[in-house]
Order: C-alpha cells, then structure tokens, then sequence
C-alpha cells in the first residue's frame, strides 16, 4: 500500500508543469530538497556530442589494457565526463587514513544527488561498490566504461528506472600504492595494480561490522544516508584454474531474509545469462574443499558479517559478490564485468518495483519481529556453512599432483588446454548454529564509547535515559577467555564462555535503549552478543571487562580464608577442587578460588556493559544526537 501511494505522488509530480525546466540542474547535492520533476524521454545525444563522449578513453583503453588509471586520473576523467552528462554527480563521502577524499558518482534522471532526495524518487537505488581491495580493480574500470555509455544514451533504460551509485575506487590509499607485483597470482594488469589493504594493513572486506577503518565508517555513513536497496561487489579471486571468467555468489535463506533471497533467484539468474551471452562464461564462486582435490566440490558460502556480502543481508539487502578470475587477461575481466554490471542493471529496470518491494518487506517484517507485543522469536547469532551440497559441473583445467619443492607436500599443477568439467559438490547454503530468543532491546551502561561509536556509526536507532530506571534485565558474564595466538586485523581475537542470568537492575540516566522494532536491529544482535563471530568482544574491543583492578594481599586472604574454612560446605568445595591436580598446582588459580568467594571482589569482573531487555520496559528517553 505505501509503495502505491508512493506510485500516486511520483506521477501526479511528473505531470505538474515544471516551470524550472530549462534552468541548468544544481550541482551542490546539500541544497536539493525537492523531487525535480522529469517530463518525457530524455533527448537524444546529438551525433557531436556522442563523439565527444567516445573521444573520452580510460586510461585502461589507451594502453591496451596493460595499465590502469591512477586515483588522480579516474577523477580527473570523471570530471570530463560530466558537462556530457548533466545526469550524473561526482562527490565525496568521506577521506581516508592518508587524507584522499573517497569519491562516489551518482546518476539520476532526475538529478536526486543525495540520500535524501533519491530515496523520494521512487526508482530502486543500486551500490555498485569496486576497489575495496584495490588489486582487484576490475570493477573501476567496467564502471568508467558503464557510466561513458549511459553519459551517450546507451541503455536508456536503466537511467530511467534506477539511481546509481558507484564508488569507483573504495580502498583509495591501497589503490595508490602500485606495483606489478602486488598480485603474484593475477594477468594484469601488467603495469600495476594496486594493494590489498590499506596503509596501517586492514582489509577492508573485514571491517564492516566492527568499523574501525576511517573508510569503513565513512561508507556506512554512506550506506545509512542512501539505504542503497542492492548492493555488488567486485573482486578478482585465485586459486584454482578453471574456465569461468566471471564467478559470483549472495548470501541465501536463511542468512538473507526470505524476500530478498527470492528476488536474487527470480533475476539473478536473467543476468548471468545475458553475461553468458555476451560471451562471457559464468559460474558460482569456487573455494576448493580439498586445496589438491577438485572433485572434492568447492564453496560459495559468502562467510561472517564481517564481509560486504555478510554485512548487507543484515540489513535487509541483498549482496551480489562478483569474483573475476584472476587468471584470465585483464581486458577479458573488465569486460565479462562491464557486460554483467549491464545486464544486472537491465533486469532490475525491467522490474524496478520488484527489488523495492523486496527490500520493504524484509524490512517490515524484522520490526514486526521487534515490537513489544510480537510472538516470541529467536535472533540468529552465528551462520556457517550447511554440509548440505548441490552437484554442480566444474570446468577446471586438467592437472597433476607433484611434490612441491617448496613446502615438500603435495601440490596440484593445472595444464592450461585441457578442460576437465566434472560433477562435483557445491557447498553454498548457510545453516544457523546459534539462536537465542529475540530481546526487544538491548539498555547499554554510560562509559563504553568504543561501543556507543559503533551503535551511531552503523545508524541504529537509539534513545537515552533520562532518568534512572528499574528494569528486568538479562545479564551477561563471560569468564575463561581464551585470546586468539595472534592478532587479526591488528586485533587480538577472543572467545569466552557466557553466563546469562535474569536480574533486577538500577539502570542510570544517560544509558542508551536500542529498540528491536527497527529494520536494522540485526546489527545490533551481532555487536553485543558475545558468541557472535563479529561481536565487539569477539573482536577483543571490550577485553577490559576481563581485568581485576583490585587485588587483595595474601596475607589478608590468608586469614580470610581460614574463616571461611570453618563452613563445611566451603571447606568441601575447597577438598573437591584440590582433586583436580592442574589446578592445585596453580597458584594463581588458587588465589583467584578464595578472592572470588570474599566479599572484597569486584561484581563487575566479567560483567558486560550492556543487558538484554526481554520484555519491553517503560522508560523516560530522548532522542540521542
């Protein structure tokens, strides 16, 4: 009903006399306000400026696909581009550790250039997303090409149903850092390419839960502001020697929610089959089960929350991951790239309703989830991968096992010419393996901005106390953690075990209340619960609820003990934990045994910040800025 609505309002805006037409559109996105509106076809390109348009070569065109443009020169070019294209808009929506300004490009036939004014457009937004590991800059270079051809009024019909955004280059600094040899397993381009991450050495492709680069905050901003309703992301992967040229993947049920899943299935396929066509051979992303052994099958799971294709299903969005193979020429996997951006972009105009609706529906029904009065639901907290397999037809090149003189371990070497398709399984469906009941809320304690950061970066919905509250909480306490052996994204990981307890708790004014009646609350599930493989305590972000900071003297304990080995009760459990000899041998541990049991030791030792709340409380909030 408010999609038709919707329809209702555009039309009768369409038919209104637009007395500004013939006023040259603004070009500062901040002062648009108001749906331009849009009357007829758009006017054909004259034959003169078409040729101006084609006279526009990338970088990657005039050295024969043996080089790539610079950051300096992709702006440059898309400044050229722009008087030949009143359609599209080049901004920034963010800078990066170094201090580049990360650029976006936005084409609207009505020159919605802002969140805002796109989302009052009732066209379906689309994220086309290149560069997050700027070796694999495939996808830059088929968006030059993409935008060049709308700019000369090719497929017309994807500027009149969709608004594009495309972010030519994401990890801007590891663009520039450019060498040959950054990726040893990779056909060019031969020039150069750039570097996997950034300059203090995170993936980006790691970052979009726990936010701690300056360009994954800056793009969730983006994504907040625009609520893209699709979004793809384009790699270049290794590994196996196959035929394909273009692989993909998107997370599927129940990962994704159901309608959005559907939506893939019913157009997803339309696309890879004009790919197909334009001579392009396509296939599921491959990960070998067994490094050696192909006919083991292989897996297309698209992983944690972590990655952009984890991410966005969160979100209610669906996420197509596009892996080129890396050992095809790199004008072969512009191109494969180019045609398959076309064609995904053609199937979504065909349908533009479809995706929107898709999107409001998976949205609509996670805040039916969270409303105070729902039924009882479970929120997923972990995914991995089903052992449930397809069969799948693998084109990989002929090959033969060898004792490699590197690692003296077997080793797997392709022969290029001969194709060995073979059936094998296909390991791609997700599977939950921790649920827990739906809170209608999550109350977090004042005093933890690593985590309040992360609430306002991902754009959730939050209200703080005003005053003091008495509630019904779920309690957190985790204990035993166990440090990863080294660090992960210049992060030491954690696991623990988790204790949850109802309690009745004080919670002070100034806390922040994190309602489950919003569409984006699945973030929020994987931030604070602390089995999540995203958690902020599984990224070691909130490691300090670990530490004692009072310690007792041991002569005090001494006597405090001899007390309290008065109680038969204390004392037995004294005699039963000496039977374990690991830790009877373990001073600290014995210590820790008798702090814990005095009235001296810190309640808060393990206690989260933060509590889930499983029935919805009466509080007296504001709005939190």
């Amino acid at each position: 009903m408010a999609r038709r609505v919707r329809n209702l309002l555009i039309l009768l805006l369409v038919l209104l006399p637009f007395a500004a037409s013939s006023q040259a559109p603004t070009r500062d996105p901040d002062e648009e306000e108001k749906i331009p509106a849009v009357q007829g076809p758009r006017a054909a390109v004259s034959p003169e400026e078409r040729k101006a348009i084609a006279a526009l070569r990338t970088r990657a065109e005039v050295t024969n696909f043996e080089a790539t443009s610079s950051y300096e020169e992709t702006l440059d070019w898309l400044r050229k581009l722009q008087p030949h294209f009143p359609e599209m808009y080049l901004g920034f929506y963010g800078s990066s550790g170094e201090g580049r300004a990360l650029p976006f490009v936005v084409v609207s036939r009505e020159k919605a250039f802002t969140g805002r004014t796109a989302r009052k457009v009732d066209k379906p937004i689309v994220l086309i997303q290149n560069g997050i590991h700027a070796g694999e800059i495939d996808g830059k270079d088929a968006s030059l090409l993409l935008l060049r051809e709308l700019a000369a009024g090719e497929h017309p019909e994807i500027l009149d149903h969709v608004t594009l955004v495309v972010l030519p280059i994401y990890n801007v600094d590891g663009h520039e850092r450019v060498s040959p040899y950054n990726r040893p397993n990779q056909n060019g381009p031969r020039q150069g390419m750039g570097f996997r991450s950034t300059t203090n050495g995170l993936d980006l492709n790691r970052d979009y839960v726990k936010l701690s680069s300056e360009e994954a905050r800056s793009l969730i901003a983006l994504v907040n502001d625009w609520r893209p309703h699709l979004h793809v992301d384009n790699h270049v992967t290794d590994g196996i020697d196959m035929d394909w040229v273009l692989t993909w993947s998107w997370a599927e049920v129940p990962q994704a929610p159901a309608p959005v899943d559907a939506w893939l299935r019913a157009h997803l396929p339309a696309a890879l089959a004009a790919t197909e066509k334009a001579g392009f051979k396509t296939g599921p992303y491959v990960d070998l089960v067994e490094r050696n052994d192909p006919s083991k099958g292989f897996s297309s799971w698209v992983g944690q929350p972590r990655y952009s294709t984890g991410y966005f299903p969160l979100r209610n969005r669906p996420s197509i991951l596009v892996e080129t193979h890396s050992y095809k020429p790199y004008q072969q996997r512009v191109m494969a790239t180019h045609a398959f951006l076309v064609a995904l972009l053609d199937e979504v105009a065909r349908d533009p309703d479809a995706l929107p609706e898709a999107v409001e529906r998976a949205e609509e029904a996670e805040v039916a989830r969270g409303k105070p009065d729902a039924p009882p639901s479970e929120v997923v907290v972990n995914f991995e991968q089903s052992d449930q397999a397809d069969r799948a037809r693998l084109p990989v090149y002929a090959g033969e096992t060898k004792t490699s003189v590197v690692s003296g371990q077997p080793l797997l070497l392709f022969r290029r010419g001969e194709l060995n398709t073979m059936e094998v399984p296909w390991y791609h469906k997700s599977k939950a393996v921790k649920t827990l009941p739906r809170p209608r809320g999550y109350l977090v304690l004042p005093g933890w901005p690593q985590i309040e950061q992360r609430l306002r970066g991902h754009g959730l919905r939050v209200q703080r106390l005003v005053q003091p509250a008495e509630v019904e909480v779920e309690t957190m306490r985790v204990s035993d953690p166990k440090p990863a052996p080294s660090t992960y994204q210049g992060l030491t990981r954690v696991t623990a075990r988790v204790e949850r307890a109802t309690e009745r708790r004080r919670i002070p004014a100034g806390a922040l209340w994190v309602p489950a009646d919003q569409p984006d609350f699945e973030v929020a599930v994987q931030l604070l619960e602390p089995e999540g493989g995203d958690s902020l305590l599984s990224w070691g972000l909130l490691s300090s609820v670990f530490e004692g900071k009072e310690y007792i003297d041991p002569r005090v304990l001494e006597g405090l003990a001899a007390d309290m080995l008065k109680d038969p009760k204390t004392a037995a459990d004294w005699a039963a934990a000496l039977k374990d000899e690991k830790f009877a041998a373990d001073a600290t541990a014995r210590y820790q045994w008798w702090f814990r049991r005095t009235p001296y030791w810190d309640a808060a030792i393990g206690l989260l910040p933060y509590y889930r709340v499983m029935a919805a409380p009466k509080l007296d909030t504001r709005g939190w800025r």
